[in-house]
């Protein structure tokens, strides 16, 4: 888990979801031999996400990039071959449906969702190649996925700033890059009392 995992992990919370980090999935010799890799470890998504409400099931792949040109939509799309082994959910169906099957087997088995939740897979980019992000968003957009770019997630996090207090270094962090000077004024003011 990395921390850019575990600031989505809460943007996730934040928005009314339960999370999973890391989930390792199980796949059989011969559906590796059919997904072309037969020596491929167990894949792993990064966080799953379940809204009860919505009665949805996401898939989550956290790409943060931020020392990198970013997200690029030639690789989420799987045109560039080798960019796109980054977003096998993406770019693989054959992989994403052993991936999907298996989980929603093992979540509803567990009693975590219904057999009626919906699956979705979902991209959170910390940041994103600039000529890009409205064709990923597009490209989502027309297969039923979501995208969650960086000013979505950013506006999640500079909601947290607002929240009252709770020991989380994400929150601290948002409170001191992203709080309001009206509240700082505030805070000072009851400090000198």
């Amino acid at each position: 888990m990395n921390a850019f995992e575990d600031i989505v992990a809460l943007a996730l919370e934040e928005e009314g979801f339960w999370i999973k980090k890391s989930v390792k999935i199980d796949i059989s010799k011969s559906e590796k031999r059919k997904i072309g890799t037969p020596s491929m470890p167990r894949p792993e998504i990064d966080i799953v996400a379940c809204n009860i409400k919505t009665k949805e099931i996401w898939f989550v792949e956290a790409k943060s990039f931020f020392d990198s040109p970013g997200v690029k939509f030639k690789d989420v799309n799987g045109e560039n071959k080798k960019g796109a082994k980054r977003y096998k959910l993406f770019t693989n169906k054959f992989l994403r449906n052993i991936v999907t099957a298996s989980l929603m087997k093992i979540f509803s088995e567990k009693g975590l969702i219904l057999e009626s939740f919906k699956p979705k897979y979902v991209l959170v980019a910390g940041k994103v190649c600039a000529q890009d992000e409205d064709d990923i968003k597009e490209y989502f957009y027309k297969k039923g996925w979501v995208f969650w770019s960086p000013s979505k997630l950013r506006g999640i996090i500079t909601k947290m700033a607002e929240k009252g207090w709770e020991d989380n270094p994400v929150i601290i962090t948002s409170k001191l890059l992203l709080r309001p000077k009206k509240l700082d004024t505030i805070a000072r003011k009851t400090i000198r009392k």
